[in-house]
């Protein structure tokens, strides 16, 4: 069965919801939602996420299409609009569900190397010199390429939970 714009937009509100879960489950904060649509006034589509005191803006994307520098400014944009001065992408991996934690946290997040060097700036040294080596930097393709680093959602989990266990303990 072919997507339709119907169809589309259910799975893309499914694909936020996934996200949101995973993120207050991760970083314990049950403040972590899906905001309100403010037509050009978006703030994203994940709220209440921070990193050092500060608000991160989370973008989410699941399309087929890898328009990294049209949904990298798309973030931009609304992280302006937040006061954001942290933004990502999160992506959804073409052939990895998302009904389980382990696979929405193998999900892909993306940013500019300048959000992520301005975040090791704001951070403890020892958080980034054990956790931001699943940052790998890629070229997107195109006439004007632009420079992006990414990870699995969970290693950004793992960073915006200052380097601490995500979720809670398991219940015996």
């Amino acid at each position: 069965m072919s997507r339709n714009r119907k169809s589309a937009k259910t799975e893309g509100t499914r694909f936020e919801t996934v996200v949101r879960d995973y993120l207050a489950w991760a970083l314990q904060d049950e403040r972590i939602m899906r905001p309100r649509l403010s037509g050009s006034r978006d703030v994203g589509d994940i709220a209440n996420v921070c990193f050092m005191g500060q608000r991160v803006c989370i973008e989410c994307k699941n399309t087929a299409a890898k328009s990294y520098k049209q949904h990298m400014h798309e973030a931009q944009v609304e992280a302006g609009n937040l006061d954001a001065p942290f933004y990502f992408v999160v992506q959804k991996v073409p052939g990895i569900g998302f009904r389980s934690m382990r696979k929405i946290g193998s999900q892909m997040a993306y940013t500019t190397p300048e959000v992520l060097d301005a975040m090791r700036r704001e951070a403890p040294d020892d958080l980034f010199l054990h956790n931001t080596g699943n940052f790998t930097p890629f070229t997107t393709k195109g006439k004007a390429p632009m420079e992006l680093v990414r990870c699995d959602l969970r290693s950004l989990a793992v960073v915006l939970n200052h380097g601490l266990p995500l979720g809670r303990e398991p219940e015996s």
